[in-house]
């Protein structure tokens, strides 16, 4: 994946960049995945990266939630630089929201149980006020009524959904995801802030 490929176009120019990458660079072995990416997100901006299986899409997002080292470059998550060695992994991967294509909601859990779990668990939010806004996010994306189901059964089986909420919840500074575009065979990557209201 090259630089070329992944211009921010429609910020304001006037908010300061949520997420900025400089130089990115990451390969495995002699292929070079990452070549020089330069990419600025600015508050409620969506960016989409897409490209052929294979091309550095997941490698990227991987990177910018530390789940994947680079080899050279600049991952500034609010001005701070999160590539730095010394920094605190964990918690930058409790501003940034992560979904991926397998989305790994616990079974035994509702979906409200699931959407809640991190912002109770990483940010200390009491269950109630966690599960109030939990509900208005299911119900802003069209799941309200599947809060009380549990995502074996046919009526929670829309797992990216709730995971999706589950992100969104956790006061993050990034949400990035990781889904098949469903008309297409196509994959697309999305990266955006989220402010809960």
């Amino acid at each position: 994946m090259s630089e070329a490929g992944l211009e921010a176009r429609g910020a304001s120019g006037t908010d300061a960049a949520v997420l900025e990458l400089r130089g990115l660079r990451k390969a495995f072995g002699e292929h070079e995945v990452l070549r020089g990416i330069d990419l600025t997100v600015h508050r409620h901006q969506v960016i989409c990266v897409i490209g052929a299986s294979g091309s550095g899409k997941s490698t990227l997002l991987k990177t910018v939630n530390l789940l994947e080292g680079i080899d050279d470059g600049e991952i500034l998550l609010q001005g701070t630089d999160i590539a730095d060695p010394r920094v605190a992994v964990d918690a930058v991967r409790a501003r940034i929201g992560v979904v991926f294509q397998q989305f790994n909601l616990f079974p035994h859990m509702s979906v409200l149980d699931n959407v809640t779990l991190a912002s109770r668990q990483v940010h200390g939010i009491g269950r109630a006020q966690a599960e109030d806004t939990a509900r208005r996010l299911l119900d802003r994306i069209g799941l309200a009524s599947f809060a009380d189901a549990y995502p074996d059964c046919p009526a929670g089986s829309s797992s990216a959904s709730p995971s999706s909420g589950r992100s969104r919840r956790t006061r993050n500074s990034c949400c990035s995801t990781r889904s098949r575009v469903p008309s297409t065979r196509s994959s697309s990557a999305r990266c955006s802030t989220w402010s809960p209201s």
